[in-house]
């Protein structure tokens, strides 16, 4: 069930973005976090009007926010958390020119009005 919306800057050299959502669906496959491969859904955004700081054209972000039903306590969400973390830092590009600042945010989805269906 989990959301994965991965939001981008756009001048992340070298970035090539499925394998990061796939390296972060199998994480949380791997780590028993899901039920199935196909409870994940993860998607990316480039983000082309971005400002960070004052405008500081080295720097340069990574936000993923991961969307979970409610019911999991606050240390299986920091789990979760930082297993994603640590997924991005393996498999995003080496900046040459960039400071990259990655991070992960767990948003909670209330499961008494989420309605989902298979067709």
């Amino acid at each position: 069930m989990p959301h994965i919306h991965l939001e981008y800057s756009e001048n992340i050299e070298n970035l090539e973005t499925k394998p990061i959502l796939l390296a972060l669906n199998k994480a949380l496959v791997e780590g028993a976090y899901v039920g199935s491969a196909n409870e994940v859904k993860s998607r990316a955004i480039c983000q082309h009007d971005y400002v960070i700081g004052f405008g500081d054209a080295s720097q340069a972000y990574v936000h993923a926010k991961v969307s979970l039903l409610t019911g999991r306590s606050v240390e299986l969400q920091q789990e979760i958390s930082q297993l994603l973390l640590t997924t991005l830092e393996q498999h995003l590009p080496k900046q040459s020119q960039m400071s990259l600042q990655i991070c992960v945010e767990i948003l909670e989805m209330q499961k008494v009005t989420y309605s989902k269906k298979i067709i």
